[in-house]
């Protein structure tokens, strides 16, 4: 009975031993390779998010500004026919004219040549009327005490002339005929003792002024 059990016991290893597989066929398993796939997604958001950065960025750094619409030349009295809008970079502020302020040059005179599609500054552009033929600017050399309070561009005066420095034979202080457009005012100096006052008049005035001792202006009402 006992030699029965063992061959029976001997048997029953030997069914187990034919079911168990190799070690050689034992594989473990495959783990799935998704590194280029990984890759792959990471780049397509890295770029992405780049290209909305940048596309974001060019919205932001785009300003619109008046530009000229076609070639103008200087002395050119702006009509809304001659500005168009036109897309720049940031630019300083004295360097363009933006959009929104576009009515604040029409019916002002271009001091430049502006070609088309350029934009036009600020400082290109003048209330004034340019020099004619006979006309000059004329510098005058004047004591702070001399200047009117608040005297500025496009102020209208009178000049007075005298020649103290001549005696009692000097001439009497003559206020010259002409009324003046004042085209600049600037300080000489630091102590703001000296004042250069630069106005548009008759070229035939210089002679006059430039033979005087003394000149002083007044302001007058406009033309």
């Amino acid at each position: 009975m006992a030699e029965r059990m063992s061959d029976n016991a001997v048997r029953a290893r030997l069914r187990d031993a034919q079911n168990e597989p190799d070690d050689d066929e034992v594989v473990a398993p495959r783990a799935k390779r998704r590194t280029p796939e990984l890759l792959l997604g990471l780049l397509l958001v890295v770029g992405g998010a780049l290209g909305g950065l940048l596309m974001f960025q060019r919205g932001n750094s785009l300003v619109t500004v008046v530009g000229a619409a076609r070639d103008l030349p200087r002395g050119t009295v702006i009509t809304r026919s001659d500005v168009v809008a036109v897309e720049v970079g940031t630019l300083p502020a004295a360097a363009v004219i933006t959009a929104d302020a576009a009515g604040s040059i029409l019916g002002r005179r271009l001091l430049v040549d502006v070609p088309a599609g350029v934009p036009i500054a600020g400082h290109t552009v003048t209330d004034q009327q340019l020099l004619t033929g006979s006309q000059a600017l004329i510098p005058l050399a004047l004591e702070a005490l001399a200047v009117p309070s608040g005297l500025s561009r496009g102020d209208f005066v009178r000049v007075i002339i005298s020649f103290p420095n001549r005696g009692v034979d000097a001439p009497p202080p003559e206020i010259l005929g002409e009324t003046m457009e004042v085209f600049d005012v600037t300080t000489t100096d630091d102590f703001g003792d000296d004042v250069l006052v630069t106005v548009r008049a008759t070229a035939d005035l210089a002679v006059d002024i430039a033979r005087a001792d003394r000149i002083q202006v007044m302001k007058v009402p406009g033309r």
